[in-house]
């Protein structure tokens, strides 16, 4: 089964900004006089494929389960987790550390193997889990309450 990640306003921002910060950088190019033209090709050439990945992870996230497998990816990031070596996940966290391969905030923070960690955001965190706890079902879920003090 295949989920979509999901895409939070800060998350769309972000894309937003670094468009606009491209953009900018590849007109900018143009109007240096002094530099050679092939300069402002190399340049503009890097900008354009750093653009071209930021849009690819953006866009080109997303979570499959099958054979007993969650096979991760996002944009040219792969990665493959056994659902069978999963210990703990934690809902509605956001990760800072760890492999961090979803695109918006409150997803699953998924723990596995030997103390590794991997954040995820699909659309549903609900029907995401479904799926898994019907493989694995010794799995520790915990909804993470965010504790503000007053």
């Amino acid at each position: 089964m295949k989920f979509r990640a999901k895409k939070d306003q800060s998350a769309k921002a972000t894309i937003i900004s670094f468009c606009i910060l491209f953009a900018i950088l590849i007109g900018e190019s143009f109007l240096f006089v002094n530099f050679s033209i092939d300069y402002i090709i190399v340049f503009d050439s890097i900008i354009l494929l750093i653009w071209l990945l930021v849009l690819w992870v953006y866009f080109g996230t997303s979570y499959k389960v099958e054979n007993n497998k969650i096979y991760i990816r996002s944009g040219p990031f792969f990665k493959k987790i056994r659902i069978r070596s999963i210990k703990k996940i934690i809902v509605g966290k956001t990760s800072s550390s760890g492999s961090i391969l979803g695109t918006a905030r409150r997803g699953l923070v998924i723990y596995y193997s030997k103390e590794k960690k991997t954040y995820i955001s699909p659309k549903s965190n609900s029907k995401f889990l479904e799926v898994i706890e019907k493989i694995n079902s010794s799995i520790d879920i915990h909804k993470y309450e965010r504790h503000i003090l007053k």
